[in-house]
């Protein structure tokens, strides 16, 4: 299956089949995940794979009691690290770019001036702008997952809607790493029509915004 497809056969799915999902199926997902785009590639995202029955209500619980959780065969809760953002990992992470060619900068300019930027070193803003850039780089590798799951012929359905501080405590995490959202998987016991989705030409502009 090419992307393209991937993409338009993606739909949220809340209705499972009671089949297991094979550890290997899983294992592409969580490496779609893996090979998603990282700002500076710090690779904030920290991910669990839940299948036992009694965490998976508890992780229900903690998203209001959704069916869809529960009942999943497969729940990967989806967490940041925001150290990875600290001046130390992140110097770290980019000089890694650098060993392999992808900037072409030397040290003087890592340290002297891309560390001590207010636009590349989220550090210096503060934990909140941390989490936030960790929270953009979650977004996409959930996404990447989405879409190798309707490769591997499996659905998937992005859970917002839960208390990342109750999953926290479910999963007993670290205060380094925080909740971004619950991504149950497995075999789609329903063929959801497409959603609707507004015109192409309501959302693009070229060149500038008009209202």
């Amino acid at each position: 299956m090419n992307v393209s497809d991937a993409i338009l056969k993606r739909v949220s799915i809340r209705k499972w089949k009671s089949a297991p999902v094979e550890k290997e199926k899983i294992e592409k997902v969580l490496e779609a995940g893996r090979r998603a785009p990282s700002w500076g590639n710090t690779q904030p995202w920290r991910f669990i794979v839940v299948q036992d029955k009694a965490k998976k209500e508890e992780l229900a619980g903690a998203a209001g009691g959704q069916p869809v959780v529960a009942d999943a065969p497969v729940v990967i809760v989806c967490c940041g690290m925001i150290e990875v953002f600290s001046r130390k990992m992140q110097r770290q992470s980019l000089k890694q770019l650098m060993d392999v060619g992808a900037l072409a900068w030397t040290d003087d300019i890592l340290d002297n001036v891309v560390l001590e930027s207010d636009l590349f070193a989220p550090y210096r803003l503060g934990e909140q702008i941390m989490t936030i850039k960790a929270g953009e780089q979650i977004m996409i590798a959930i996404a990447y997952m989405t879409l190798e799951a309707v490769n591997q012929g499996l659905g998937t359905c992005w859970v917002g809607a839960m208390s990342a501080k109750d999953t926290h405590q479910v999963m007993n995490l670290p205060d380094s790493m925080f909740v971004h959202d619950l991504l149950p998987l497995g075999y789609p016991d329903e063929d959801p029509k497409p959603r609707p989705r507004k015109p192409l030409k309501q959302l693009y502009f070229w060149e500038k915004y008009e209202s």
